[in-house]
This record gives structure tokens, C-alpha cells and sequence, in this order.
């Protein structure tokens, strides 16, 4: 699959508000590997990892594995502490 099959159906931002937004990003060195972007820059996680687009909603961020899977799913820290820094702050 390429990299633009991966992009159909990725709305583009209009507004600053849309272009803010969190969403959840795969790390482009493996898979499972979850970072957190602006819809501006869905290619690069708040921490500065390479990232590719998902369509996982930002209310499965720290969700735990299913059953059956060969591997859990790891959520990056450094982007949730940039995106909630009230959630981690003291």
C-alpha cells in the first residue's frame, strides 16, 4: 500500500481550529507504535517522530491491546505530556 492509499479519506483542515486538532499517528518504524500530531502536521508527532496518518480517534489513546494480538500497542508519553501538560504538570 502506498503512502497516498493510506491518505484517502484524510480530510484537509480549513480552519485553525482543524488545523489544531490532536489526532493519533503511527510511528513510520513500526507498527502499533502511537504518537500524538496537529492535523496540520499529521507527518510529525508532537515529539518530533516521523509519523503516518490513522483513523483511530483520539478517545482510544491509551486503549489496552485486544486479545490475539501479536503485539501491544505502545502510546508515545513525550506526545501526551505536549498535549495534556495539566494532565502531568507536579
Amino acid at each position: 500500500m502506498s503512502l497516498f492509499e493510506t491518505m484517502k479519506g484524510v480530510q484537509i483542515p480549513t480552519t485553525d481550529e482543524e488545523r489544531n486538532q490532536l489526532v493519533i499517528t503511527e510511528g513510520s518504524n513500526g507498527f502499533w507504535n502511537y504518537h500524538l500530531s496537529r492535523r496540520v502536521n499529521h507527518m510529525r508527532a508532537l515529539c518530533g517522530t516521523a509519523t503516518l496518518p490513522t483513523a483511530l480517534p483520539v478517545s482510544a489513546w491509551g486503549a489496552p491491546a485486544e486479545e490475539g494480538l501479536p503485539k501491544a500497542p505502545t502510546y508515545c508519553e513525550k506526545c501526551a505530556r505536549a498535549a495534556w501538560p495539566e494532565k502531568y504538570a507536579g
